[in-house]
C-alpha cells in the first residue's frame, strides 16, 4: 500500500514536471526585432567620424517653429568645431541656435554665431579647465537650432559648407569621413 502511494505520487510529479516542461520551452519563442529605425546612425550609411542632421528629415507645416541637431558619429577629442550650415534662403529663419553637450564640460562651451544669407556660422570652443583641455569625443549632439518656417511649402536641404571643421587641443583638423544630409519637409 504504502509502495503504490509512493509511485502514484512519483508518477503525478513527473506528469507535472512533463506539463511544466512543454508549457516553458514548447510556447517560449526567440524574439525576432527589426533594427531599421531611419534616426538610427548605423541605418543613414555614415562611415565614422561623421557629422550628421537629426533628425535627417523634419515633417512640418508652414508658419511653425521647428529644430534640428547637428551630431557627431565616433568624433575623436576635440577643442573646437566651425560648422557652416547651409539652408535655402527665405525658406526659414533662424531663431536661435544653442550649443550641444558635446563640448560641455565644468563650463559651458561658448558659442558665436554669424548668419549670412542662406549660411550659418557656428564656432564652439570647448573652454578648458585644470583637468582638461579638450572633450573625450564621442557621439553626441554639437549644437541645435531652432527655426521658423515661412509661408512656402515645399521640400529644403540642410547641409554643411566646406568651412566645416573640428580641431583638437593642438589645432590640428580632426578627420570627418561623412558629411551626412538633412531635410525639411514644409507642408
Amino acid at each position: 500500500m504504502k509502495i503504490n502511494f509512493i509511485l502514484i505520487l512519483i508518477f503525478n510529479m513527473l506528469k507535472l514536471f512533463f506539463i511544466g516542461y512543454i508549457l516553458i520551452f514548447s510556447s517560449c519563442e526567440e524574439a525576432q526585432y527589426s533594427f531599421d529605425n531611419v534616426n538610427d546612425p548605423f541605418n543613414m550609411e555614415l562611415e565614422p567620424p561623421a557629422l550628421f542632421f537629426h533628425p535627417t528629415l523634419i515633417e512640418t507645416y508652414t508658419n511653425s517653429q521647428d529644430s534640428v541637431e547637428v551630431y557627431g558619429l565616433q568624433l575623436d577629442s576635440s577643442a573646437a568645431a566651425h560648422i557652416e550650415v547651409i539652408f535655402e534662403y527665405g525658406m526659414i529663419t533662424i531663431d536661435s541656435i544653442s550649443p550641444g553637450p558635446f563640448f560641455a564640460n565644468i563650463n559651458d562651451p561658448f558659442e558665436i554665431v554669424i548668419e549670412e544669407g542662406n549660411k550659418i556660422q557656428i564656432y564652439l570652443y570647448y573652454l578648458p579647465d585644470i583637468e582638461s583641455d579638450q572633450n573625450t569625443g564621442g557621439t553626441r549632439s554639437l549644437v541645435k537650432i531652432y527655426f521658423s518656417t515661412l509661408e512656402t511649402a515645399g521640400t529644403y536641404g540642410l547641409e554643411f559648407g566646406s568651412n566645416t571643421k573640428i580641431r583638437d587641443a593642438q589645432n590640428d583638423s580632426i578627420r570627418i569621413n561623412t558629411f551626412g544630409l538633412g531635410s525639411i519637409n514644409v507642408r
